[in-house]
């Protein structure tokens, strides 16, 4: 459908093909939970939506939840605060399990067949979300 749709455009021009772009990036991932971006994405069933379901399955389930939240608040910052946030999570993630474990499947072991922890997004609590965007204290980024 985004074939016909790109080829359909009489003029195409960058922004054109931007407003193509947009509305099927709108329809799969417009939701605010990792969880019915997916469900968005199974509905949609197209070959794109099912590539991207492969890549996300692979990905952590805690990345996953923190990069959507990321994506959203980041879009109303400005840069320092976004600098924090950032520099926030990279402390997080290199203090929990699946960076770690990340590095053991592709870089160590080489092979590919990382262990998540948890492995499922319902066992990512909030929480759990919440913890990687807290502040450092002390120990935050200054500028």
């Amino acid at each position: 459908m985004l074939e016909e749709d790109l080829l359909a455009l009489k003029s195409p021009s960058k922004e054109n093909i931007a407003n193509v772009l947009e509305t099927y990036h709108t329809e799969c991932f417009s939701a605010n939970t990792m969880e019915q971006i997916i469900e968005n994405l199974q509905q949609d069933g197209s070959s794109f939506a099912l590539e991207q379901l492969k890549v996300i399955n692979k990905m952590s389930p805690t990345s996953l939840k923190i990069t959507l939240r990321q994506l959203m608040e980041g879009s109303s910052k400005t840069l320092q605060e976004v600098l924090t946030m950032e520099y926030r999570l990279s402390q997080a993630c290199m203090g929990g399990h699946d960076f770690h474990e990340g590095i053991r499947a592709v870089l160590i072991d080489k092979d590919q067949s990382p262990k998540w922890k948890p492995a499922d997004l319902k066992e990512v609590t909030d929480e759990d979300v919440n913890n990687h965007f807290k502040s450092l204290g002390s120990s935050d980024l200054k500028f």
